[in-house]
């Protein structure tokens, strides 16, 4: 874990933090401190250690029910309560752009991992976090099964590549009666150390003792089965949880706009079956830059870009995977990004189909440079 010092920001650089690296790779020290690697050049490109400063998104922060509610008073745990069954899937997808999506949920695991290192610093023992997942309201649509197992999933995916061994317990509970089939097309995605972490409990179970188990009732909101309400009173502790009951309203759907124009203003690609698109620019710029994307696909494709101060390099391998490779969902909003680059050189742009065995994969996408004025930078696309 040594070689990953000059990427470890003194906020992350905590040994229980590298630990839960070491364990959620069975100890297999060398796999821990590449994915490790990894993730610290995700959080240097987000700037993760300051995404507390970030808005929370107004739709998400009223949509999207999921929230801390603190401290379990037990095993040094947090307990975190997302209301799944009432989250307008179909609305999010059409209303949050995916950049947007995930920076949040990164805003949210910062915010949790901020308070399992403070219990981890008052305790001296290893927190972790006790997650209910509530599926009270959910209802079987045509699309719900493609939306869990593709944006949903990948969203998942990102979380459990990003901050492994963060949870100590999820209970699923209000389980429906097609908990099985929605549970066949996730499990796999989820790391068999997590998988075996999850219980589900049926709506007619007694799940709220089960919860006990876990958390103090006193830290339980009385909704749950505990003893906790909020300064207002309120048995399902709003304060703290953003508990929608109506879906998004349509005139809050993405349209285009300058920032996020529509599909007729971007550039396409069609990447066959398991290859590639390479998109290469070189900037030469004195000021600060950065990049602004726009992308689009309708399913999963990959990512990544590779940086460079040496204009006249090729491979990737000879490079810095400044923008680290993942997977992102296909949504039905284009997206937008905007950030600060590195500086001059090279930058080498990977759309990937390579998880496609069959189908091929069309990528809408916008890719420049500008100053922090919002002027253009002096940037080449090369041919």
């Amino acid at each position: 874990m040594a070689n990953n010092s000059d990427l470890l920001s003194e906020k992350y650089a905590s040994d229980y933090n590298i630990l839960r690296w070491a364990q959620g790779y069975d100890f297999d020290l060398d796999e821990a401190s590449a994915q490790l690697r990894r993730h610290l050049k995700f959080r240097r490109f987000y700037d993760l250690d300051n995404v507390h400063k970030i808005e929370e998104h107004d739709i998400l922060m009223r949509y999207f029910p999921i929230g801390l509610v603190g401290e379990t008073g037990k095993e040094n745990t947090l307990l975190v309560i997302e209301c799944a069954g009432r989250i307008d899937f179909l609305g999010i997808l059409k209303s949050v752009q995916m950049s947007d999506f995930l920076i949040q949920r990164f805003r949210l695991q910062e915010k949790m991992l901020a308070e399992m290192n403070h219990l981890e610093e008052k305790t001296g023992k290893q927190a972790a976090v006790i997650y209910i997942l509530d599926l009270e309201g959910l209802k079987f649509e045509t699309s719900l099964l493609s939306i869990v197992t593709g944006p949903y999933r990948i969203l998942w995916t990102s979380v459990y590549t990003n901050y492994p061994e963060w949870v100590s317990q999820m209970l699923i509970v209000n389980a429906p009666s097609f908990i099985s089939l929605l549970w066949k097309g996730i499990a796999p995605f989820i790391p068999e150390r997590t998988r075996n972490k999850v219980k589900i409990c049926r709506a007619n179970s007694d799940w709220k003792t089960t919860l006990q188990k876990y958390a103090k009732a006193e830290n339980i909101p009385v909704y749950w089965g505990g003893k906790l309400v909020d300064s207002n009173g309120d048995e399902m502790c709003r304060d703290r949880l953003n508990i929608p009951f109506d879906p998004i309203p349509q005139e809050l759907y993405w349209t285009p706009d300058k920032k996020s124009p529509g599909l007729n203003d971007l550039n396409c690609a069609l990447i066959p079956a398991g290859k590639v698109k390479m998109i290469t620019f070189v900037v030469s710029e004195p000021e600060v830059t950065y990049i602004v994307m726009n992308r689009f696909c309708d399913r999963t494709f990959g990512m990544g870009i590779w940086y460079s101060t040496d204009t006249t390099v090729i491979d990737l391998e000879d490079m810095d995977d400044w923008f680290p490779y993942f997977d992102y969902p296909g949504m039905p909003t284009v997206d937008y990004l905007r950030i600060k680059t590195p500086g001059d050189g090279v930058y080498k742009v990977k759309f990937s189909n390579e998880q496609s065995w069959i189908r091929s994969l069309n990528i809408f996408y916008r890719i420049h440079f500008e100053k922090e004025n919002g002027d253009r930078a002096d940037f080449k696309e090369l041919q």
